[in-house]
Formats: structure tokens, C-alpha cells, sequence
């Protein structure tokens, strides 16, 4: 028999309800806002949260806890969702960094917030700026990274270098 019940393999209660705040928040773009008039500005949508869904976020964390990943890194943060499910699986492998980055200000300080209030804070270190310059130095060796930039000008993907 089905069950349509969430199932989730992290079973630290203050992590999932974080989660489930920030999936319970998720906003649709509303019309009129930047999105609509195409703006490609990162800025521009630093009340928005892009974030991966929770079930994106479950493979993440079940991948890294079958990797036994001790650091990973990510390229465009975001309010933390992913990050989460990162930090969640590094600490349950005993230890380790997620790096993440986020070019917007706001949403540095609020993935920050989301990981203290999971309790996940110590096992991140997110950094302000422009991916391409806080992610050239990773201080070693990655176990798992996540690009999940900004379309740059022309639409097209900034790639990491």
C-alpha cells in the first residue's frame, strides 16, 4: 500500500523543521516583480529564495551519507535549503565543511539563521561574493559539489573557473 506520508531519512527534528518552514514559505513569483520583467540581476530577487526541493534534498543527503562525505561545496547558496541537507549529512558522517556561496547579502544572513536554527551552524562556512571568487580556493579536496549558479548575461550559465 502506498503511503503519501513525507518520509524523510534526517531525523533531527530541529533540521526538519527548518525544512519544513522554509518549504511551507516557498513563494511563487508574483506578477509584476523583477522576475517577470526578466531582470538578471541576482540583487534583484534577494527576497526570493531559489531553492531545491525537499526531494532533491533528500538524495543529496542520502548521496553524501553513502559517500561519507567530509567536505562539499556549492555555488549559489541561497536562503540554505541545500545546504541543510549538506551540513545534516556531514555532520552525520561525524564531521566535516560544507562551503557554500551566495552573491546577495540578505540571503547569506538568512541561509546562516536557517543553519543556527537547525543547529547545523558549525559544520558551514558560507561565503559572500561572487561564487567564481570564493569558490577558486576550497583549501583541498571535495567530496560532492553542487553548481547551481545564476544565469549570467544572455541567459547563459556562469561556469565556475
Amino acid at each position: 500500500m502506498y503511503n503519501a506520508e513525507p518520509h524523510s531519512a534526517i531525523r533531527d527534528a530541529r533540521v526538519t523543521a527548518v525544512i519544513e518552514r522554509l518549504q511551507a514559505t516557498r513563494r511563487a513569483p508574483v506578477r509584476g516583480n523583477t522576475m517577470q520583467s526578466g531582470s538578471r540581476d541576482p540583487h534583484d530577487y534577494a527576497e526570493q529564495g531559489f531553492s531545491i526541493h525537499p526531494e532533491q534534498g533528500e538524495l543529496i543527503y542520502l548521496l553524501c551519507r553513502g559517500l561519507r562525505a567530509k567536505r562539499v561545496a556549492e555555488f549559489a547558496t541561497s536562503v540554505g535549503m541545500s545546504t541543510l541537507y549538506f551540513a545534516a549529512a556531514i555532520r552525520d558522517n561525524g564531521g566535516g565543511t560544507v562551503i557554500g556561496s551566495e552573491i546577495v547579502p540578505a540571503k547569506v544572513a538568512a541561509a546562516k539563521r536557517n543553519l543556527a536554527e537547525a543547529g547545523l551552524a558549525d559544520y558551514a562556512d558560507i561565503r559572500e561574493g561572487d561564487a567564481r571568487k570564493t569558490l577558486r580556493d576550497l583549501g583541498g579536496p571535495v567530496d560532492f559539489i553542487l553548481i547551481d549558479g545564476w544565469p549570467g548575461d544572455k541567459g547563459r550559465r556562469w561556469r565556475a573557473r
